[in-house]
C-alpha cells in the first residue's frame, strides 16, 4: 500500500506538471496526450529505484482526483488548469486555422522537392501542435544530405524566394510563410540541446515530407527525449502526414546532385559555406543573449529570440504556485 501511494504521488505530480507546461502554451490536453507528453516523474520529484511502465488507466484515475480536488477541470475530453476553460474553444479555433495552414505547407513542400540534397522536412513549432493563429508562420526543421548543408539551404532559399513563400529576415509577422530556422544533416541527427522545452518540441514534430526510415533514425538518435517525456514512442504515438513531391521534381533534384557531385560539389559547398557563414557572423543578432544561433557543417539553427527561457520560467512559476517543486529544470 505504501509503494502504491508513492507511485500515485509521483504520477499525480508528473501529470499536473505536464498540464501546467502546456498551459503556458495555451494548449489543453486529452487523456492520451497527457499520457504521451507526460513529463518524466524523475524531473519533478526525487525517485529512488525504477519507475516501470505507466498505465493510461492510472493517468485517468489521477486526472479524476485532480478534478475532484478542483485543481484542474475537464471539458469534452480536454483537461486544463482550473479557471482556464477558455482554452477549449481556443484549441478548437486554432486547430481549424492549422488545418488550412497544413494544406499550404504541404503544397510548399512539394515544390521544395526540387532542391538537391534535401532529405526531409518536419513541421515544428505551433504548426506541429496544430496550435496556430491566423498570423502564424510555418516553422520547419530541415534534414539535408551530409557534406552539402549549405548547398541545400541555398536551393531552398532560391525556390522559396522565387515562389514567394519564404519568411524574410525583417518580417516580424509573416502569415503562411516558411520559416527555415533549423537544419541538421542526415549523418548527424542527434540534437545536442537537451532541455524540457526542446524535448517537448521534438516529440511534437510532424513529418511534412520525409520517409519513415529517416523519421525512425532521427528519434533513435535522440533517445534522450525520454529523459524528459517519459512515454514518448514513435511506433505507438506518431502520426505521419506527408507531402508527395512529383517524380519529376525528385528526378530533377537527383540529376542535379549527380552533376554537382561529379564535377565540383565540394567546391560549390565551400563557396556557399563561406558566404553564408560570413553573413551569419556579421549579423549582430547572432550574438544577442536569450536565444541560440548555431552554424556548423552539421547544424544550422536560427533562434536568436527563443521562447525557451520564457516558457521554462513560466512553467517553474506554475509548478511553485501548484505546490509542485521541480528540482532539475
Amino acid at each position: 500500500n505504501f509503494l502504491y501511494f508513492e507511485y500515485m504521488n509521483f504520477l499525480r505530480s508528473s501529470i499536473l506538471a505536464t498540464i501546467i507546461y502546456y498551459d503556458k502554451l495555451d494548449f489543453p490536453l486529452t487523456l492520451i496526450e497527457v499520457f504521451k507528453y507526460l513529463i518524466n516523474p524523475a524531473r519533478v520529484i526525487r525517485i529512488t529505484g525504477g519507475i516501470g511502465e505507466l498505465k493510461v488507466t492510472d493517468v485517468a484515475e489521477e486526472l479524476d482526483k485532480l478534478i475532484s480536488s478542483e485543481i484542474i477541470e475537464e471539458k469534452n475530453g480536454f483537461y486544463f488548469l482550473a479557471g482556464r476553460s477558455d482554452l477549449f474553444d481556443l484549441r478548437i479555433r486554432r486547430r481549424k486555422i492549422a488545418d488550412q495552414k497544413w494544406k499550404k505547407l504541404l503544397g510548399y513542400c512539394r515544390w521544395l522537392g526540387l532542391a538537391p540534397y534535401l532529405r526531409g522536412i518536419f513541421a515544428s513549432g505551433s504548426m506541429a501542435l496544430n496550435n496556430t493563429e491566423q498570423r502564424s508562420d510555418l516553422d520547419v526543421l530541415i534534414i539535408a544530405h551530409s557534406g552539402h548543408l549549405y548547398t541545400c539551404r541555398f536551393f531552398l532559399w532560391v525556390i522559396s524566394s522565387i515562389l514567394g513563400f519564404r519568411r524574410k529576415k525583417w518580417e516580424k509577422i509573416a502569415p503562411d510563410k516558411l520559416c527555415f530556422n533549423h537544419y541538421i544533416t542526415d549523418d548527424s541527427l542527434y540534437v545536442p540541446h537537451e532541455s524540457l522545452f526542446n524535448a517537448q518540441s521534438y516529440v511534437n514534430l510532424k513529418p511534412a515530407m520525409i520517409d519513415s526510415e529517416l523519421v525512425d533514425r532521427f528519434y533513435s538518435s535522440n533517445l534522450w527525449l525520454n529523459n524528459y517525456v517519459y512515454n514518448f514512442s514513435v511506433s505507438k504515438n506518431f502520426v505521419i502526414r506527408n507531402a508527395e513531391p512529383s517524380k519529376f521534381f525528385l528526378a530533377f533534384a537527383k540529376f542535379f546532385e549527380v552533376i554537382i557531385d561529379s564535377v565540383f560539389g565540394d567546391f560549390i559547398e565551400g563557396i556557399l559555406r563561406n558566404i553564408q557563414r560570413g553573413r551569419i557572423e556579421g549579423d549582430p543578432v547572432t550574438y544577442q543573449s536569450g536565444g541560440r544561433v548555431i552554424f556548423t557543417d552539421q547544424e544550422l539553427e536560427f533562434h536568436p529570440h527563443s521562447f525557451e527561457e520564457k516558457i521554462l520560467e513560466r512553467y517553474k512559476s506554475g509548478l511553485k504556485k501548484a505546490g509542485v517543486v521541480s528540482y532539475i529544470e
